[in-house]
């Protein structure tokens, strides 16, 4: 099988400008004659590989086999996703706080999620996606001699997004967790001397975003979150 010669430098303005150390592959046109070489970009149509005797070229994907063009395609939709496509997002969102006196405490409480904005800057829309996320929530102590005497919670969960399309944002929301802040009324003291306030925190987020069963992004906030912390525990 013989492909022009030369090669062709193109402006990055699709999914093909990713370079893959993929192996070598035995390729056959539609004429049934075959050679080995192995892809390193794809753009639309065109196709670049890299011979075994290390020449460089450009071809039509239209020249090779149905089954070849299956693998051209999968090659290019796994070196999309290894490539750093998306950009994530966050924000707090909370719940009308709501009041309470007992006992001379004065409680606040609210209920607060994550929503988690994705977005897709690859010009191939995306599919069948997960997010998975772990939530550090700070649940202070009340009549505690000290802000550290809290305990942290550890919050998971996931939420599936279907489709973002090829340059356009996608959103996914986590679950609502109990907040409670609290204040001791005038004129008590805890028996303890304990301080007068507690207050809820939630301390942050990471996130790991897969499409279908490929782990294609994860970041956290704060950005050392993913270093200090473990995912399973």
């Amino acid at each position: 099988m013989r492909f022009p010669h030369g090669i062709l430098i193109c402006l990055l303005i699709c999914l093909g400008s990713i370079v893959n150390a993929a192996g070598f592959h035995t390729f056959t046109d539609t004429q049934g004659r075959q050679m080995e070489a192995k892809v390193t970009r794809v753009s639309g149509e065109d196709v670049y590989i890299e011979r075994r005797d290390g020449l460089n070229t450009k071809v039509k994907r239209s020249i090779f086999s149905k089954e070849d063009q299956t693998y051209i395609a999968e090659w290019a939709y796994n070196a999309l996703l290894e490539s750093d496509i998306l950009e994530v997002r966050f924000s707090q969102k909370r719940s009308k706080k709501r009041e309470s006196e007992s006992g001379g405490i004065e409680r606040e409480d609210y209920k607060t999620h994550y929503d988690i904005v994705i977005t897709n800057q690859a010009y191939e829309a995306l599919s069948d996606i997960r997010v998975e996320y772990l939530i550090l929530k700070f649940e202070d102590a009340l009549s505690a001699q000290k802000r550290s005497a809290g305990t942290i919670q550890r919050l998971k969960g996931s939420a599936d997004l279907k489709r973002i399309e090829a340059r356009k944002e996608g959103s996914v929301s986590t679950e609502e967790f109990k907040m409670l802040n609290t204040k001791l009324a005038p004129g008590y003291v805890w028996a303890s001397g304990g301080k007068k306030t507690s207050k809820d925190v939630l301390k942050g987020i990471w996130v790991k975003i897969y499409v279908a069963d490929t782990l294609v992004h994860e970041l956290s906030k704060p950005e050392n979150m993913m270093r200090k912390e473990r995912w399973d525990k």
